[in-house]
């Protein structure tokens, strides 16, 4: 998958744990992350990079609702 476009290997294990970590169910898939989460201020848009090894993910069912969080990404506990 692509994290603020660079291409990271993500296993099965990880997309389920990261899913669990926001207690989604089942039918949802991570489909997007960055690890800068936005924050708009009603004065501007705010970037804070977030601690290593976290992301914000877009998660999507196949109805394509969708729903974000931020959660930790052990494959990203190193520096790419």
């Amino acid at each position: 998958m692509l994290i603020d476009g660079q291409m990271i290997a993500i296993d099965d294990a990880q997309y389920e744990n990261v899913r669990q970590q926001l207690q989604l169910p089942a039918g949802y898939m991570l489909v997007e992350a960055t690890r800068m989460l936005m924050h708009q201020t009603g004065n501007g848009l705010v970037q804070i990079p977030l601690p290593l090894g976290y992301v914000v993910g877009a998660f999507e069912n196949l109805e394509g609702h969708r729903q974000y969080g931020v959660v930790e990404l052990t494959r990203l506990k190193h520096p790419i």
